[in-house]
């Protein structure tokens, strides 16, 4: 498979998985969505004369979120809250051809919330903690 042949996934098999790649660490259990946030900071280098703003591009700052239900026999997510980091892993497909979208050293931060019309969910957001790779062009770099 080239980059850019247009390849399309269905998201009913996206995975989150900590401390290891799939077959090696712990599957996250009934996650039902992840969002990887690829930002950069940007320094504002605008000087007089100049007839529009500049800037210059900076780090990347990896972050994302996640939710779906609490999984009451013990939430991975939640019970890694208190750590200063794990080793998280995003999927776009858990099936037998497995395609890993992300994956580096993040700090988790969860909220759990309970109604009277829903069941008990988990949301929560992850922000790396050193570096990552990203699925690009084709391959993961």
């Amino acid at each position: 498979m080239a980059a850019n042949d247009g390849l399309k996934l269905h998201g009913k098999n996206g995975a989150i998985y900590v401390n290891g790649l799939k077959g090696f660490g712990q599957k996250v259990a009934v996650k039902s969505q992840w969002d990887l946030n690829l930002s950069r900071d940007y320094v504002e280098v605008t000087t007089f004369g100049d007839t529009n703003k500049e800037y210059l591009a900076g780090l990347k700052d990896i972050s994302g979120s996640f939710n779906g239900l609490l999984d009451v026999s013990g939430d991975l997510m939640v019970n890694n809250t208190s750590l200063d980091d794990i080793p998280l892993y995003l999927y776009a497909d858990d099936g037998s051809s497995a395609v890993l979208i992300a994956h580096g050293p993040a700090l988790i931060d969860t909220s759990i919330t309970a109604s009277n019309t829903d069941a008990i969910r988990v949301s929560g957001n992850f922000r790396a903690s050193g570096e990552w790779t990203v699925f690009q062009t084709g391959s993961l770099t």
